[in-house]
């Protein structure tokens, strides 16, 4: 009975030791991979947002809303988009999926049908996401407040109305 208990006993750690070295591993594995794609998705976000910052950045410059929209046609903004399809999460690319269509349908146009709350109301939601998915999932933050730092006029137009 000793040489099965002197055999069992380091067979039996040795075991439990291999068991949690080996979960122990992939749990770190499955980290750096989250923390890579976080990183990845920070990237492609700030890529999908840019021409939308031009736009805001020169509102009264209609140039910049040209440039904007110039890069948004543009190969690599679509292969920033493509790459944002893939690795994004659900529900940032349906927000943005939202905002693209808004602008697909209304954008090319001054059509009577066009909202520009609408338009103001996916795109703080689409950025509301974006804060969720990177790192706020608990945010309080509404989409108006997403814009209050870019609308001066936000307060007057009601916080219901966008």
């Amino acid at each position: 009975m000793d040489w099965v208990d002197l055999l069992i006993t380091p067979l039996a750690g040795a075991a439990v030791g291999f068991g949690v070295w080996y979960f122990q591993s992939r749990i770190d594995a499955l980290r750096r991979a989250q923390e890579r794609l976080h990183d990845e998705r920070r990237k492609a976000y700030a890529g999908v947002l840019e021409p939308f910052i031009r736009v805001f950045a020169g509102l009264k410059n209609p140039k910049e809303s040209q440039k904007a929209m110039a890069h948004m046609s543009s190969f690599e903004y679509r292969r920033t988009a493509f790459e944002f399809n893939l690795i994004g999460s659900d529900n940032v690319v349906k927000a943005f999926n939202n905002l693209m269509q808004y602008i697909f349908r209304f954008g090319q146009q001054d059509s009577a049908e066009s909202d520009p709350k609408a338009l103001m109301r996916l795109w703080g939601l689409f950025l509301l996401e974006i804060r969720r998915d990177v790192g706020e999932p608990n945010t309080k933050l509404g989409h108006t407040d997403m814009l209050r730092a870019m609308i001066t006029d936000i307060d007057a137009t009601g916080k219901e109305a966008i």
